[in-house]
């Protein structure tokens, strides 16, 4: 359940059910900010509504009174519309729209950051993270005994707070994150997970997938692509980025398929001179090898040329 201006104007007003209510009221417990934040809203909501008096158009003071009913509609617009207002800025003071707090019955809790800049967050452990715009981060109130597990979406800076008996692990898109204390960033996006790593060592991997493992250091970069389940590795203080494939396995493969693999892994035109040759099957294991080894491999498996023209490689 978000929590939101319609959400917490009906609180006020007691017009939520009860499954609201309780929800609510589980969120005020679970941030003392929220609590405080609630009731300072409060007082935008003490004006109690006025009962209309009853009109008689048949006497004098009965129009009077009629007058007197279209003033206080009037003063209770001008309250109505004041209260909004102030509800308005009170969000903005308090920065409520950069962030919503959603408590699953697993007892999890997800960031949503909102805001239109990277917003700095502090978990249980004291791990510092910067969200960015439009990114969430899931994460349990209590950590368990043998590990710090978070799920994130999008993008964030870890700088995670040190526990060699305590892991910190970062499940994103379809990768695994595992470190004891270092600093990197995530970047999840909708075809690939990318991890820069400031410091520290880091062990990135295919979820699920021990053995397409890589670690990694200080400078260190690392992409796993999800259509060819392969992770890559470069360093990014390179002057031109040099990514070298962890694990890519091929049985009996056509090697039109290879090609556009490896096209997309290290985002370079491969091309196939004739027809024939791209119908050619290959069986292979290429370990820890850039684009120029495994082209080299792949020629003289089948007995083929390449030549380099400008960015595209041609076999031939």
């Amino acid at each position: 359940m978000k929590v939101n201006t319609e959400v917490l104007t009906d609180y006020l007003n007691g017009k939520c059910d009860e499954e609201t209510k309780q929800k609510l009221e589980q969120w005020l417990k679970n941030e003392p900010n929220n609590r405080k934040y609630l009731n300072e809203l409060k007082v935008y909501w003490e004006a109690k509504e006025l009962k209309p008096a009853k009109i008689n158009f048949d006497s004098t003071e009965g129009f009077q009174s009629l007058l007197a009913k279209k003033s206080n509609k009037k003063s209770q617009y001008i309250r109505k519309t004041l209260r909004y207002a102030a509800f308005i800025a009170a969000l903005v003071t308090t920065s409520l729209f950069g962030y919503f707090f959603i408590t699953p019955g697993n007892s999890n809790r997800i960031v949503l950051n909102t805001e239109q800049t990277e917003k700095t967050m502090i978990l249980p452990d004291g791990t510092s993270i910067l969200l960015a715009i439009g990114s969430s981060i899931e994460y349990p109130n209590e950590f368990a005994d043998n590990e710090r597990l978070v799920k994130l979406k999008g993008e964030a800076f870890f700088n995670v707070t040190k526990n060699e008996e305590k892991p910190f692990v970062i499940l994103s898109g379809q990768t695994q994150t595992k470190v004891v204390g270092t600093s990197f960033r995530i970047i999840e996006e909708a075809d690939r997970t990318m991890i820069k790593v400031r410091t520290g060592i880091v062990e990135f991997m295919q979820l699920g997938n021990p053995k397409n493992k890589i670690r990694l250091q200080k400078g260190d970069l690392a992409l796993f692509v999800n259509n060819q389940k392969a992770v890559l590795k470069g360093d990014t203080e390179s002057e031109k980025i040099d990514f070298s494939v962890k694990l890519l396995e091929y049985q009996n493969e056509k090697l039109e398929i290879i090609c556009k693999d490896l096209s997309e892994l290290f985002n370079t035109p491969i091309q196939i001179q004739s027809e024939n040759k791209s119908q050619l099957s290959l069986t292979a294991v290429f370990e820890n090898q850039n684009i120029k080894s495994i082209i080299e491999s792949i020629c003289f498996t089948l007995n083929l040329e390449f030549e380099q023209k400008g960015n595209i490689i041609l076999l031939k």
